[in-house]
């Protein structure tokens, strides 16, 4: 069979899946991946003679997709920042909006030597981000799950990124100082799950998507914890879930942080929480110097 009858025939297979809005670019995603092509090749090579053994491969891929299984789980990897992080279902696959805090730590002015702190690191998508983007940075990725830091570690490796890997819960069992902690922790609320897109709520795993009765369980422990693990210039930078960031200000304010403005996703959801210790009597107050803005 051609490129182009795979796709056409992956296509009408994958129309029965009923959550799938672009049945033909899913096709394209997988027969790309598994060709080691962009798909962009694929579109434009309809004639290429593929073999019987991944002609096989192709077929049992649509059918695990058409199963409901998440695409990245089947090729086992998700672009993140440019780079393709290794995924399984060990770990949440990572999202667009998550990239929102590589965007606001690199407009930072960080002082180095820069001491990193991802709290909940699944797939290690931050953690590896930062350390291979703050080139003088040491950074430490910190999860409860030994599956999961076993795929951070794999990313890890992969890129050639140094993180120091920790398990436990959030960030108790670690000293403080750090100069930037990030965290995506679980932040759906657990009443909402039920109502997740089935490949979301049937293959990714529960303890990286539930985050109690609101959704902000985790968030409130490891915000109450910030003023012991940020030294005195930290920034901390949250992903939280819609409505969080007005949630959470009167924790915020209980734990002697400071704010800045949520950064919005382009749904218009306050995505991500940027906390700091406040300045100190007689210090001026001022936003973080973006690095383009630097004299």
């Amino acid at each position: 069979m051609t490129v182009g009858e795979l796709l056409a025939g992956g296509a009408a297979g994958l129309a029965a899946h009923a959550g799938l809005s672009d049945p033909g670019r899913e096709a394209r995603f997988l027969l790309a991946r598994l060709l080691g092509r962009p798909e962009a090749w694929a579109l434009a090579h309809p004639e290429t003679t593929v073999d019987a053994e991944r002609q096989a491969t192709f077929a049992e891929w649509v059918r695990r997709r058409l199963a409901g299984e998440p695409a990245h789980y089947i090729v086992g990897s998700c672009p993140f920042w440019g780079r393709e992080m290794i995924v399984t279902p060990a770990v949440l696959i990572p999202r667009p909006e998550t990239e929102l805090i590589v965007e606001r730590v690199l407009a930072l002015t960080l002082r180095p030597p820069t001491r990193v702190l991802d709290v909940g690191t699944g797939s290690g998508c931050l953690a590896v981000t930062l350390a291979l983007e703050l080139t003088d940075a040491t950074v430490t990725a910190t999860d409860e799950s030994p599956a999961a830091l076993a795929v951070a570690r794999r990313n890890a490796a992969r890129h050639g990124a140094r993180v120091a890997l920790a398990c436990g819960d959030l960030a108790a069992h670690l000293a403080g100082g750090f100069d930037l902690v990030v965290a995506n922790l679980p932040y759906i609320p657990d009443g909402e799950i039920a109502s997740l897109p089935r490949d979301v709520r049937e293959f990714e795993p529960h303890t990286a998507l539930a985050g109690g009765a609101d959704g902000a369980d985790l968030l409130r422990h490891l915000i109450a914890d910030l003023p012991r693990l940020l030294g005195p210039a930290g920034h901390a930078l949250l992903e939280v879930g819609p409505g969080h960031a007005a949630l959470l200000a009167a924790v915020v304010a209980g734990a002697g942080l400071a704010a800045d403005a949520p950064i919005v996703d382009t749904g218009g959801v306050e995505r991500v929480l940027v906390l700091r210790h406040p300045p100190r009597r007689g210090q001026a107050s001022c936003p973080p110097t973006p690095k383009n803005e630097e004299q």
